[in-house]
């Protein structure tokens, strides 16, 4: 077993991230440890207990230098605001973002919004459309919309095409690796769920209250599962059984400094398949599709931008919730569904400290990956896939990979 620190602490600090995980399902009935690959059970029984633990570890490790050191240092932190959020302590949201996702809190801005729209209007133009933006958009959705009850076969058709790719192309996985099933679901308020089972096992659900279109649905079906989340759990699962992922990190705890990469990977995930580029060749994906999974990407780009706006907004009590529901329908031409879902994620206790990774994820790992030379593929994949990050810890690696400082929420991307 690969360890960063002695075994105790190691053992300590998955102990933790298990801790914090049964006080959040008993405050909040939310999963927030989502696997953990190790034997290490949780049994620390109060925020008290998890504190003292907490302190401990960050004793441990403030002198352990180099990777390790960040890495840990920067985790501890974030599970003590995170843990100071569940019970209530009155800490202004930018703080609390700063410090679990190591993220900012800035309003994305009127060009950044523009510039999103520009990209998802010239896609649509190229696709053949035309008339008004809103016209666009509309024609569009309505030409490519999954009826309801076709969401999981068209979901199911993309399983084993996607796998091929992300083991061509991506990375290895075991061959005990698969998804079990795939099935709908309603009244949740995200709209699809990867749930790691352990074995290299996992299942896949998707909300079949929002509407659906088959571009839109490619982007969450690689996200959810390959090369998005069941590749992730199953790669790391593999990786510590080889004695390649430290104990310190034989986990994944939302809430936490490693929200961006967790969430960004999934989002970049039909990226790295080649699937929304021209220039690269793609078995079974043509270009017709990949100009509609492009334009899919750009869209939810520039709806992700309003969403976020309004969880800022909301949290930084600048709106009230009707406000911030009629500024996502109103301004971002989001469905009353989908709005009212995304308010239901980004106002929980527990969810709303989670949900800014989402954007800053897509353009962190986005940007990295569409700024790294192909010859040098491989080792972005180690940095993303095979080392545990936390958000600056990544930036810093994706600087050393390009040799330049690395600007990694630059939402101004060429065309």
């Amino acid at each position: 077993m690969k360890l960063w620190t002695e075994q105790e602490t190691g053992e300590k600090i998955v102990d933790i991230t298990l801790s914090l995980n049964e006080q959040a399902m008993h405050l909040f009935e939310t999963e927030v440890t989502t696997a953990s690959y190790s034997d290490v059970k949780a049994t620390l029984k109060t925020f008290d207990e998890i504190g003292s633990a907490i302190e401990e570890v960050e004793k441990a490790v403030r002198t352990l230098e180099g990777h390790p050191g960040e890495y840990l240092r920067g985790m501890m932190n974030g599970f003590n605001y995170f843990a100071r959020s569940m019970q209530g302590d009155n800490i202004p949201y930018d703080e609390l973002i700063l410090n679990i996702q190591q993220l900012p809190s800035t309003l994305i801005s009127d060009e950044q919004l523009a510039y999103a729209k520009e990209l998802v209007e010239e896609s649509l133009t190229n696709i053949g459309y035309s008339g008004s933006f809103a016209d666009k958009v509309s024609a569009w959705k309505s030409d490519t919309m999954i009826a309801p009850e076709e969401v999981v076969n068209v979901a199911e058709n993309f399983r084993e095409l996607s796998k091929k790719g992300t083991l061509n192309r991506v990375i290895e996985l075991p061959p005990e690796d698969g998804v079990d099933w795939i099935k709908p679901i309603r009244g949740v308020f995200w709209s699809g769920y990867s749930k790691y089972t352990g074995d290299y096992r996992g299942n896949l659900t998707f909300n079949i209250d929002r509407p659906w279109t088959e571009p839109i649905l490619a982007q969450i079906m690689t996200h959810e599962a390959y090369p998005g989340h069941q590749a992730f759990y199953c790669r790391w699962d593999y990786e510590f059984k080889n004695g390649n992922l430290p104990l310190e990190a034989s986990y994944y705890m939302i809430n936490s400094p490693t929200n961006a990469l967790f969430e960004g990977g999934p989002e970049t995930a039909l990226s790295f398949l080649g699937w929304d580029n021209l220039e690269e060749e793609t078995e079974g994906i043509s270009d017709e599709k990949k100009m509609q999974y492009r334009t899919a990407r750009h869209f939810l780009d520039y709806q992700r931008m309003y969403m976020t706006n309004a969880c800022y907004l909301y949290n930084l009590h600048a709106m009230t919730k009707e406000e911030v529901i009629r500024y996502m329908i109103n301004e971002g031409g989001i469905t009353e569904i989908e709005a009212n879902n995304c308010f239901r994620f980004f106002s929980h206790p527990v969810q709303k400290t989670y949900y800014p990774s989402y954007y800053y994820g897509r353009w962190m790992i986005g940007n990295a990956y569409a700024q790294t030379p192909k010859n040098l593929r491989n080792e972005y994949f180690k940095i993303l896939y095979d080392t545990p990050h936390t958000t600056e810890t990544f930036v810093k690696a994706i600087s050393q990979l390009h040799n330049k400082e690395f600007d990694a929420f630059n939402t101004f991307l060429k065309k």
